[in-house]
């Protein structure tokens, strides 16, 4: 697409996304593998953003094409979020960008990276999400406006974390949510093999595990639940495949009922009602695809 269309589509998605909490953006990563998540994960960003950005590549990172059906059907279920489309080209890419990062982590990385730099400039502040990170939208929102946010900062906010099925939460907090001012968010840092947490500690002023003045976390992290199916896809593709093996753990999970552990930290569980429906189901579609840009191969060059 022309820069005419992307700067339209910046300020379209600025209309309608008006009156909420000031020059804050939502970037997603999110790949067909996290659809059960995706409607509350945006209809909940939508409550705090100015913008949602959502990155897809063209294909798993693990080289196996994505769901194109299901892909179009997405685009036009959420016509208020713009979503950036880029090709999923390992050849292509340099070798000394490996030197820097590590290719596990790489992809995910840029399309954080990619993300960000479709934000329109009246964006002050940027929350990274993947899709299976969902908000407290309403309560976030009200923090947005009641905290006295000075950039340059970063802020690693509290989740609650669930192993399964949304019923089965951690007793332990994560703080994998990233909120940064942008003006202050460097490429070296953003793609780079800790991802995130690089991003984190590039600022000088941080904080980590934020939650509500009552104490009780905005995010809900639903990275684990899955199928057995869908668990086996995850581990193929994230950024910590090769530390162990995954699928074997994945298949010994399944073949018994839960035990009340995980297989990932090891926490321990307590049952609790889910916070939200993930039945993976999509508003009726309303737009005509005229909210994604698909990159090519010289615009995914260009983010390196």
């Amino acid at each position: 697409m022309t820069n005419f269309g992307r700067i339209g589509s910046c300020i379209y998605f600025i209309n309608i996304m008006k009156n909420k909490s000031p020059h804050v953006a939502t970037v997603v990563n999110f790949c067909t593998n996290e659809l059960c998540f995706l409607r509350p994960c945006l209809e909940q960003a939508s409550l705090f953003s100015n913008e949602v950005v959502v990155v897809v590549a063209s294909h798993f990172f693990d080289g196996t094409p994505e769901n194109r059906l299901l892909l179009d059907q997405i685009y036009r279920a959420f016509p208020a979020v713009l979503f950036v489309e880029y090709p999923f080209l390992p050849s292509a890419i340099p070798s000394k960008v490996f030197k820097q990062v590590r290719k596990e982590n790489f992809w995910h990385s840029l399309s954080r990276w990619i993300g960000f730099s479709h934000l329109s400039k009246e964006i002050q502040w940027v929350l990274f999400l993947d899709a299976d990170e969902v908000a407290e939208g309403e309560r976030f929102s009200s923090w947005l406006r009641s905290s006295s946010l000075s950039s340059p900062a970063a802020f690693k906010l509290a989740n609650y974390w669930y192993f399964r099925e949304p019923v089965y939460r951690a007793t332990t907090l994560e703080d994998s949510c990233l909120l940064v001012s942008k003006e202050d968010v460097l490429k070296d840092f953003v793609l780079h093999s800790d991802e995130r947490d690089a991003l984190y500690r590039h600022f000088r002023q941080r904080t980590r595990g934020v939650t509500g003045a009552d104490g009780i976390p905005f995010f809900h992290h639903f990275s684990w639940v899955r199928t057995e199916k869908e668990m086996l896809r995850k581990v193929r593709a994230w950024g910590h495949k090769g530390d162990r093996d995954w699928e074997a753990l994945v298949r010994k999970e399944w073949s018994a009922p839960f035990s009340g552990t995980d297989f990932v930290h090891n926490y321990r569980f307590q049952k609790v009602p889910a916070p939200f429906l993930l039945d993976g189901l999509l508003p009726p579609p309303q737009g005509n695809g005229g909210n994604v840009l698909f990159l090519e191969k010289k615009e995914l060059l260009s983010f390196l």
